[in-house]
């Protein structure tokens, strides 16, 4: 039987990974943004659901101390690495 390899890359993120509010310490999981997420944040690395809002989130150079007061919410701790959000979302024909 021929042994199986998954190719992992250091530059990609994982598919999913435990992201941790830096408002409430609350704990989710984050997963890879979809295509059309990228293109509205395209640095964006996560995504997490806030309730039924995607909010997209890319590295930021901040050390979960340094977060503005009031600017919490939507920072998120992913492997040591900050990370701020965007929120984002498309119009559906209805």
């Amino acid at each position: 039987m021929a042994a199986q390899f998954e190719q992992m890359s250091l530059f990609c993120p994982n598919e999913e990974a435990e992201a941790i509010c830096c408002m409430d310490g609350g704990r989710t999981t984050a997963s890879a943004p979809e295509g059309w997420m990228k293109r509205l944040v395209p640095a964006g690395e996560y995504v997490v659901m806030v309730g039924v809002h995607p909010l997209v989130l890319r590295p930021v150079p901040l050390r979960a101390e340094d977060i503005q007061e009031g600017h919490h919410y939507y920072h998120y701790l992913i492997g040591g690495q900050v990370y701020a959000g965007i929120f984002v979302g498309r119009e559906m024909d209805g």
